[in-house]
């Protein structure tokens, strides 16, 4: 019979050395003593020396048209933004054709606009955005 062992985050798994640090860990070094804890809540998986965290909760996000996205712009392309909308979901697309020109221009996007794309939006920015489309693979645009 095996025994399931439920950890939360910070909570030392083992001491010592004779194990091998696996997802959802970390090692501590505590007065000359390797401790091996808990990076997230879950439950403790061992497979020989190798111990892992299995998080009890994998919730993955998938978007519907409509949706509000609040997220960062985590790489700029040549005609888009990508971004990242949360640990548990893929990354949105941001296309140039999406954002409000400044002063509210209402014309077709320019290879000059393509260009200047980190005026407008650039690495690490926060973004809030509609979805408007799926792609197959789940990709909000």
């Amino acid at each position: 019979m095996s025994i399931t062992h439920l950890v939360v985050p910070g909570q030392i798994i083992a001491e010592g050395d004779d194990f091998l640090r696996g997802h959802g860990t970390f090692v501590e070094k505590m007065d000359g003593d390797d401790r091996l804890i808990s990076s997230v809540a879950g439950r403790v998986e061992r497979v020989n020396k190798l111990v892992s965290v299995i998080p009890v909760s994998s919730f993955q996000y998938n978007g519907h048209v409509g949706d509000l996205l609040v997220g960062r712009v985590r790489q700029v392309q040549t005609t888009r933004w990508k971004i990242e909308v949360g640990p548990y979901a893929r990354d949105a697309l941001l296309p140039l054709s999406g954002v409000h020109l400044p002063g509210g221009a209402q014309r077709i996007r320019t290879q000059q606009d393509s260009r200047d794309m980190r005026r407008f939006l650039d690495e690490g920015d926060l973004v809030s955005a509609e979805a408007h489309n799926i792609h197959n693979d789940g990709t909000l645009v």
